[in-house]
């Protein structure tokens, strides 16, 4: 299975969101400047985003988009579904062929196989969420936007 650039990129934007303004409502142009993606791919993201539930917007001086459940809510496999469909779309194609087959061959011995593919990403996808790329990105140590490091007076 070959990840497009839109999850991709959909999954770095939330974890921005989440790392860096947590808080606060972000904007477009400041996540795809921090992320080097194009502002204008990102608004498509973000429609995406926001039709699948996972952010929410508000307009004005202040506003931006918003992760609208907890970053330890939301699952690779939540966005991934946003972006790309279900799992079992990329890799249970031959379901069909399956039941139009009266007996077995190797058509359903191959979609037993990439059912357990579609299982077993799901699980890996389901088991980690943005709140676990926050934290990794601390363990990282990854600098939080606005912040420099210490300056000493003495």
């Amino acid at each position: 299975m070959k990840l497009s650039s839109k999850s991709m990129y959909a999954v770095r934007a939330l974890f921005n969101m989440a790392y860096h303004r947590a808080d606060s409502p972000s904007k477009i142009d400041d996540i795809a400047r921090g992320e080097n993606v194009p502002p204008r791919f990102l608004e498509q993201i973000f429609q995406d985003l926001k039709r699948a539930g996972l952010v929410g917007s508000k307009r004005g001086p202040k506003g931006g988009y918003f992760l609208k459940r907890e970053a330890s809510k939301i699952t690779l496999k939540d966005v991934v579904c946003a972006m790309e469909g279900a799992t079992e779309e990329s890799f249970c194609r031959e379901r069909e062929e399956v039941e139009a087959h009266s007996s077995p061959s190797s058509v359903c011995v191959t979609a037993q196989i990439w059912q357990e593919v579609a299982d077993r990403i799901d699980g890996v996808l389901r088991g980690v969420t943005i709140q676990d790329l926050v934290d990794r990105g601390e363990q990282a140590g990854v600098q939080r936007e606005g912040f420099d490091g210490f300056i000493y007076i003495i």
